[in-house]
């Protein structure tokens, strides 16, 4: 049992092709399967098979009175095996299964550099246990795919976001394999009693569920790996089909910076079951995980209303942030909730180190980094001049097709003594009234928090 551990993480890291400047991590709780994936990885670096041990990650949650007495012993045991070791602390807001994940990820964040690789010590058991709980909870195919071998993981800091790659060379080994192994080799885990706490939902599935799926088949855990296996494989292809779907209604508009944007016209032409898929995968973007099913037929009657409200929003609450979706000439919008509140909080613009401030809500700025000649704030009584023609109000609005949520965040500038008319997310050649595709002429908008 303990050669069938060994040659599987021996094969796993014959395929692992490291960059030569990454490095990499295991993130080690002091309990059995990570403290048993550390040693077996002493063990293939004792017999060369591997040509440098990873570093052990402990992350100190301070919500027991047990875990200074767990960081100790992962400190000297990873000592004692020749290995380096860094212990991270956090404070969590709330003792939930969530919040200690993020916070997690955030302290693994500080200390990893892009592109480096974490090994996790998931295994086959976890696996169930995760296709069971998004399977009562409604997930879809990606969902019920369960953890990925190998996932890219954006993780946020208050210096900057980073992607860092999380490794699970166990996923196919089970609970009782990875016992056997830590047995034989009398390893000193702990044992975290919130695994099996009934007032955690994964704690429910391990202790009653599972067991009970057991005794209707001893395969049980087996059989849902495998399934998920082949969920997805299904959803790789479903995903390519989609990225496919997606690149063929790309509007010129996405290449503005910080919102998304979605031609309704072309995605009505689609089969319900096409819109419903590719607006799932259109809305999930760069999160790591979907919207809910709900959410995403909400958007689908939002798009396909005809009674010309233009209010209308939605948002949505996603892991890394929140969103804003939208609509307006025949185009739906998604941007980030931050900054949606940027819009129409303007107030005087003013010069930076950087640019020029078009709008700042004291905690979030959009700046303009161009070499402009001057700079004028639109309101509603002022009159632009396009080609021959002058506007002001709700006419220019109409003729150049400005969103209601721009309407008070416009600029007329001259760069290079050539008229403009900005807003944030948009610019017109006030010689033609045509809009363009991006902010290439003038110079670019930039997004941050201000100094």
């Amino acid at each position: 049992m303990t050669d069938d551990i060994l040659t599987s993480l021996s094969s796993a890291f014959d395929e692992l092709a490291l960059p030569a400047h990454a490095k990499l991590y295991l993130a080690c709780s002091g309990g059995r399967d990570s403290l048993a994936l550390a040693y077996a990885c002493f063990l293939l670096y004792r017999q060369g098979k591997i040509i440098r041990l990873p570093t052990i990650l402990h992350v100190h949650h301070g919500w027991q009175a047990a875990n200074d007495a767990w960081m100790q012993l992962v400190h000297r045991w990873a000592i004692e095996h020749g290995f380096d070791c860094q212990i991270l602390r956090i404070t969590l807001a709330k003792n939930s299964e969530t919040h200690a994940r993020d916070a997690r990820y955030q302290a693994f964040g500080l200390v990893m550099n892009q592109g480096d690789v974490l090994m996790l010590a998931h295994h086959a058991n976890d696996q169930a246990e995760t296709v069971l709980m998004r399977l009562v909870s409604g997930a879809g195919l990606q969902g019920l795919s369960g953890m990925k071998v190998w996932q890219a993981k954006t993780v946020h800091t208050d210096e900057a976001a980073k992607t860092i790659t999380l490794w699970r060379p166990w996923l196919k080994i089970s609970r009782n394999q990875i016992s056997q192994f830590a047995n034989a080799h009398a390893l000193p885990y702990v044992d975290d009693i919130t695994n099996t706490d009934p007032a955690y939902a994964r704690g429910r599935i391990r202790q009653d569920i599972l067991p009970h799926l057991l005794t209707l088949n001893p395969k049980a855990v087996e059989n849902i790996v495998r399934s998920a296996g082949l969920l997805s494989m299904a959803s790789t292809m479903v995903d390519q089909q989609v990225e496919t779907l997606l690149t063929s209604l790309d509007h010129p508009a996405n290449q503005m910076p910080y919102q998304q944007v979605l031609g309704i016209k072309d995605f009505l032409n689609l089969s319900k079951s096409e819109q419903a898929l590719v607006l799932h995968r259109w809305l999930q973007a760069d999160e790591a995980l979907p919207p809910s099913h709900q959410l995403t037929q909400q958007v689908i009657e939002m798009i396909c209303r005809q009674d010309n409200d233009h209010s209308s929003q939605l948002v949505w609450q996603a892991e890394q942030a929140a969103y804003v979706m939208c609509c307006y000439d025949d185009c739906l919008y998604r941007y980030r909730a931050d900054i949606w509140a940027l819009f129409g909080t303007s107030g005087h613009t003013k010069p930076s180190s950087q640019g020029w401030i078009l709008s700042d809500d004291g905690r979030c700025q959009l700046i303009l980094m161009a070499k402009i000649d001057d700079i004028q704030k639109i309101t509603k009584t002022d009159t632009i001049n396009i080609g021959k023609h002058r506007y002001k109000g709700k006419k220019l609005a109409q003729k150049l097709r400005i969103p209601f949520w721009l309407r008070d965040s416009l600029w007329k500038i001259n760069h290079q003594g050539h008229p403009y008319l900005i807003a944030p997310m948009m610019v017109w050649d006030l010689s033609s009234g045509q809009r363009l595709d991006s902010f290439a002429p003038i110079g670019r908008m930039v997004y941050n928090a201000p100094d």
